[in-house]
């Protein structure tokens, strides 16, 4: 093997600018969770989700900040299944990703679910599952290419949702103060404690409303995978990390108050997105079919950044691996993991088959699915941090630190065990749950043979 050729099968290019980086960031925190997924949360919890977007985000801060703190610790690993596997052990390592990797799958899958279901806002008749087949084609050839070119993308992608995220508070903010009324009524704060106070749906409302939430902030530790290839990752990724509060407020809480203001909780729409029904009650013409453009391009957006991160997941997994599987996923060509790449689009392209199958649920289930392994995931992200700051000595450590440390750390695991065995209580969470768990299982059984023969 020449130098050339070594180089392509173990390194990425580091093509992504410190721009790049920031919008990925900004861009990645606006996706079908907040765009489809609100309405949902809306319509179990009330107006108290905006308080659930509080609490979840809180605590996802600190998440990324012990994850910060691993990336930047050592920039020569791809990705955050090293860090496990070198602090929590191999099978451990092994476990995680290739559960992380099927999360991932599942991800995509309910991007091109709700992708379906905003299409059908124009074509009320066109198959739910075409357009998510023609995106992931056209997605795969894109990401083929070059990570730049994917940064250029999701950097177009980003600009289109925050724009329109920042000019949607901007406008329910200038109808309230100008006293403009819409077909719901008068812009106003009152919306939030009428129709039965801001708990509305009571305590078992407030707690039923973690789980959507919780999949709107899913794959926000995406972030982690750009730094292989960021051109000055210590300076952007712990940027981009500081900025999470900020995200989460503007994107996120504003939004939906915004929603709130505008629309009484209980006439929020589950089946379309909320920010479409909010604009199409100003009475703005064509504003439905603008804000559709825009949920539209982010489903495409979130979907692209699963892609690049599933294909990089399983270049991770297999590098250096041994065996015909590790061969073929363990190595870059063009220096991009091409054939990581184009497994992860054909498992995605099953999502029609799931709609087929389950029908108008199929969003539901696959980010209820979803969301219960990431709280797997993330308990596992968080336990390598912590192995990794008692086995580090203090002057080894980055500047880039966990603030509080250790007590963020636990505080965080035992709110995401908390949500495990919320979603183990909730009955329309119950078999997600158990799902990702027995997933889980399987995982671990079978690392625990393939460690046992090669022992043998």
């Amino acid at each position: 093997m020449d130098k050339k050729d070594s180089k392509d099968s173990t390194e990425y290019e580091r093509s992504l600018t410190n721009t790049h980086i920031q919008l990925i960031a900004l861009g990645g925190t606006i996706g079908t969770g907040l765009f489809l997924g609100v309405g949902n949360s809306i319509q179990k919890a009330g107006p108290s989700v905006i308080l659930i977007y509080l609490i979840v985000g809180i605590f996802l801060f600190f998440l990324m900040r012990a994850l910060g703190e691993l990336i930047i610790s050592d920039l020569s690993k791809h990705s955050y299944i090293e860090f496990i596997e070198k602090y929590l052990g191999k099978d451990t390592g092994f476990i995680t990703g290739y559960l992380y990797w099927i999360c991932l799958i599942t991800l995509a899958m309910a991007e091109m679910t709700a992708l379906g279901i905003y299409f059908q806002y124009w074509f009320p008749h066109l198959p739910t599952w075409v357009p998510g087949l023609v995106t992931i084609a056209v997605l795969l050839g894109i990401n083929m290419l070059s990570a730049r070119l994917f940064g250029n993308l999701e950097f177009s992608f980003a600009i289109i949702k925050i724009v329109t995220v920042v000019a949607f508070v901007i406008l329910v903010a200038y109808l309230m103060i100008t006293g403009k009324n819409t077909t719901y009524g008068a812009v106003s704060f009152s919306n939030l404690f009428n129709n039965g106070g801001f708990f509305a749906k009571g305590g078992i409302g407030f707690l039923s409303g973690f789980q959507m939430v919780i999949f709107s902030f899913v794959g926000i530790e995406l972030l982690g995978f750009t730094a292989s290839e960021a051109q000055n990752p210590k300076k952007t990724i712990s940027k981009a990390i500081n900025e999470v509060p900020t995200r989460i407020i503007l994107f996120y809480v504003l939004a939906i108050v915004a929603i709130l203001v505008v629309i009484p909780w209980n006439k929020v729409s589950t089946s379309s997105s909320p920010f479409v029904q909010t604009l199409a009650a100003t009475g703005i013409h064509n504003a439905g079919s603008l804000i559709n453009f825009v949920v539209i391009s982010a489903a495409i957006s979130s979907t692209n950044s699963v892609l690049y991160s599933a294909g990089r997941l399983l270049f991770s997994i297999t590098f250096n691996g041994k065996g015909k599987w590790n061969q073929t996923f363990g190595h870059l060509h063009r220096q991009l993991p091409q054939n990581g790449l184009i497994l992860s689009a054909c498992l995605i392209e099953l999502a029609p088959l799931l709609i087929i199958m389950i029908g108008n649920d199929a969003f539901t289930f696959i980010s209820s699915t979803t969301t219960s392994m990431f709280l797997i995931i993330w308990c596992i992200m968080l336990l390598s941090h912590v192995a990794y700051r008692k086995t580090t000595p203090e002057d080894q450590l980055t500047s880039f630190k966990m603030p509080g440390f250790p007590y963020f750390d636990y505080a965080t695991l035992v709110f995401f065990i908390l949500m495990i065995i919320l979603l183990l209580v909730l009955p329309e969470n119950r078999v997600a749950m158990i799902s990702a768990l027995a997933i889980f299982i399987i995982l671990y059984a079978i690392a625990k043979l393939w460690r046992k023969e090669k022992a043998e």
